[in-house]
């Protein structure tokens, strides 16, 4: 079971790298790769620094408002340090296998505070969920105010990039298929034998677990301070998009770009990111430059403002990432030592 586990990780990870690699190449193989060098020079990375300052405030707000939701969970001695150790930590797995950081910042707390990873796994799924309702409603809010050019995005830029793949979409529509018809017969095997299950140990461990997840996603509706919980979440989605926005200075082609070019790149990189590819790498890259296009920007230039930004953000998850998967192994060892002489 275990070796079946280990394969499935290990296709899966190929599989996000193929893919990763595949966009990477439609992204890059119009473009110049020594014109992007030479402006990579003449950047002024003093707005990316101050891009990188705005990006490191907002985990921490992240981190704070994680502890608001496990505070009603009984968990109140939690710090705003050690959670965002957690945070950090879950971005830097998050690098080297897609959707692991999830499960990891769970651990990471659990060993630090002693929270049980399935109650904060439920706190982040809700997380997540406020997360999506929130891209959603700026995509709703991007889609009203630049509809016609996001329709000749969507009609023309991904036509364009996703030519000739016609044998993969009947691959994904045959596994689409496949999908539905192994649901369907796993929901009436299910209800046929529930009596039985109801009795198998094995069954009520899950169930139990079950539970433990949604006590934690239901947490939100428990939260003593809304207002700081709601706070927060605007507040880190708009230090978001002055990330963004503030990059924009440091090229001179997308220099004069205004607040709706801003969001754009904002909802179309969140996408990328939110990609099942390690980081965003080719997603990223792809839907931003592809959106940049309509304001104006050439793919060269466009490709090149995709770089800089994902390329902040991963060395920024690279080195806080680091640290804090460093800091995390010295308290734990702390911990152990003080458990171990009392």
């Amino acid at each position: 079971m275990k070796d079946s586990l280990n394969f499935k990780s290990i296709v899966k990870y190929v599989v996000s790298l193929a893919i990763a690699g595949g966009l990477l190449y439609l992204v890059f193989r119009n473009v110049d790769a020594t014109a992007i060098l030479n402006k990579l020079q003449e950047v002024q990375y003093q707005w990316v620094i101050l891009a990188i300052i705005v990006f490191i405030v907002s985990h921490i707000i992240r981190a704070y408002r994680w502890n608001l939701m496990l505070h009603p969970l009984g968990y109140q001695h939690l710090t705003i340090f050690r959670t965002l150790l957690a945070v950090l930590t879950a971005y830097f797995a998050n690098l080297l296998i897609p959707r692991m950081g999830e499960v990891t910042r769970c651990g990471v707390l659990r060993q630090l505070d002693k929270v049980p990873v399935t109650t904060s796994l439920g706190t982040v799924v809700a997380e997540r969920l406020v997360d999506l309702l929130s891209l959603f409603v700026l995509m709703a809010l991007l889609f009203i105010t630049e509809f016609s050019r996001l329709n000749d995005f969507i009609t023309g830029f991904w036509q364009e990039k996703l030519s000739g793949l016609g044998e993969s979409v009947f691959a994904i529509y045959v596994f689409v298929g496949v999908s539905v018809v192994g649901l369907l017969i796993a929901f009436f095997l299910v209800r046929t034998f529930w009596d039985r299950l109801q009795q198998n140990a094995l069954f009520q461990k899950m169930q139990t677990l079950l539970r433990e997840v949604l006590k934690g996603v239901t947490s939100i509706g428990k939260i003593k301070k809304q207002g700081q919980f709601w706070l927060a979440t605007v507040s880190m989605w708009a230090l978001y998009f002055f990330m963004s926005y503030t990059v924009f200075f440091a090229i001179p082609e997308t220099s004069d770009l205004g607040v709706s070019a801003g969001l754009a790149v904002l909802v179309m990189g969140s996408l990328g990111m939110a990609a099942p590819v390690q980081g965003g790498f080719g997603t990223f890259h792809a839907l931003v430059s592809g959106v940049l296009l309509l304001y104006g920007i050439e793919q060269g230039d466009g490709v090149l403002f995709a770089t800089l930004i994902h390329g902040m953000q991963t060395l920024s998850f690279i080195i806080m990432g680091g640290f804090a998967f460093f800091m995390v192994s010295v308290l734990s060892s702390r911990k152990m030592k003080a458990a171990t002489t009392s």
